[in-house]
């Protein structure tokens, strides 16, 4: 069955937000059995909007569409969808009394008439209910196609798709059960990983994928079966086979985090930890202070300026004492155990972690380098990357590589 999935805006071809919308019915879609095989950004433009649309209805089973849904003169999805269906909207006088009262409960006595419009329903359409806002959505079934609308804020396109789109997709497809592992890497490439498990791809079912993120390379096997015992155990052998292969680079699994998987390996060692940053800004302190339960094995964080190589910060130089004034700077291996050392003795942490500087401009072929070490009694292990964009993406880039570093070194003993 094919999907396609259509999100309304300006803004979003303007680039004013990011598209997170089209992701999250991908992933939902392909879930439910539907393969999407299209996927469009439109502007809040009627003619436009008539073309995606049409277009859809002539290749698609399941279409789903995000934004216009709104009272504004420029939200046309209901519109647009009308008018390829050759159908006249009306007034739903049980919808118009409902939205009238979510704006009381607003305290908000008069709706404004704008409103009116999010009220409008076609012969051919039924009222998909939103109960995190004031626009409904619709479902519409028209010549085998099966067509979805949907408001723009994310909140409110859950609701809807856990409530009531997922569940008649689900049954459309005959789906049954759709199982998925996600298995987070570290310290391997793409290029790598198919190099040693390029045999397990190819497959329908289970079904296996590979995706770069922020914190590594993710591998999602994804099983299809009537039940989810039978789809698990499609899984199982898979990710067996995977972990026979390259275990050692797998720190987590679904959807676990770094800072969480880190606090976990902490609290079954009953161990502590500590930082001494000057190269994250604070984002690993940031990230683990996020992370629920964090108030039992986060002793906390000193966050340095820069400073950058040769010369830190007094409050670093201090810290590394005799290191900094070494040819490396404070972006060495060196310098990086000491700040883990003086992360231990500051906090008392049993974990220390220590951040560098980044490298500056002055060596193109180190900029942006960082060095992280990590130290407990028993052992200590410095690992290195670089991370020169700009700082808007460098610095949490770079925290996610520092915690996803930390977690495997404690997960597979190394300190």
């Amino acid at each position: 069955m094919n999907g396609e999935i259509i999100t309304i805006g300006r803004e979003l071809l303007m680039g004013e937000i990011v598209d997170t919308n089209a992701s999250y019915f991908a992933q939902e879609l392909a879930n439910a059995g539907v393969t999407v095989r299209w996927a469009s950004q439109v502007g809040d433009d009627i003619e436009h909007l008539h073309e995606v649309i049409k277009r859809a209805l002539g290749r698609s089973q399941v279409i789903i569409t995000s934004g216009g849904l709104g009272p504004t003169s420029d939200d046309l999805t209901r519109e647009a969808v009308a008018h390829v269906l050759g159908e006249t909207m009306s007034v739903d006088a049980e919808m118009l009394a409902w939205i009238e009262g979510v704006f009381r409960e607003r305290g908000i006595t008069n709706m404004p008439k704008t409103n009116i419009k999010q009220a409008n329903i076609i012969p051919s359409a039924t009222f998909l209910p939103n109960p995190g806002g004031t626009a409904p959505g619709w479902w519409v079934k028209r010549n085998g196609s099966q067509i979805f609308l949907t408001p723009g804020p994310p909140r409110e396109i859950k609701q809807m798709w856990d409530n009531h789109i997922g569940p008649a997709v689900r049954e459309m497809t005959g789906a049954g059960i759709v199982h998925t592992r996600i298995l987070r890497t570290t310290g391997i490439t793409e290029g790598g990983i198919d190099e040693v498990i390029g045999d397990l791809f190819g497959k329908e079912n289970p079904y296996l994928g590979i995706y770069a993120h922020r914190d590594g390379i993710h591998l999602r096997i994804i099983s299809r079966a009537p039940t989810r015992t039978e789809a698990e155990a499609l899984t199982a052998p898979v990710e067996t086979e995977i972990r026979n292969r390259i275990g050692a680079a797998i720190w987590g699994v679904d959807d676990e985090t770094p800072s969480a998987r880190l606090g976990q390996l902490l609290m079954d060692a009953n161990m502590t930890v500590g930082v001494v940053d000057s190269g994250t800004g604070g984002a690993v302190a940031s990230m683990l202070s996020q992370t629920p339960g964090h108030e039992h094995w986060f002793r906390g964080s000193l966050v340095t300026g820069p400073g950058g190589a040769p010369l830190a910060t007094p409050l670093l130089e201090t810290m590394l004492g005799g290191v900094a004034g070494k040819s490396a700077g404070a972006v060495s291996e060196a310098a990086a155990l000491q700040m883990a050392t003086s992360a231990r003795e500051l906090t008392g942490a049993a974990l220390g972690i220590g951040v560098t500087p980044p490298a500056g401009d002055d060596d193109e072929q180190m900029k942006g380098t960082i060095f992280a070490a990590f130290v407990t009694a028993s052992g200590q292990k410095v690992v290195r990357g670089r991370f020169y964009q700009s700082p808007d993406r460098a610095l949490p880039r770079a925290a996610m590589f520092v915690l996803t570093e930390a977690t495997s070194a404690l997960a597979s003993d190394e300190v």
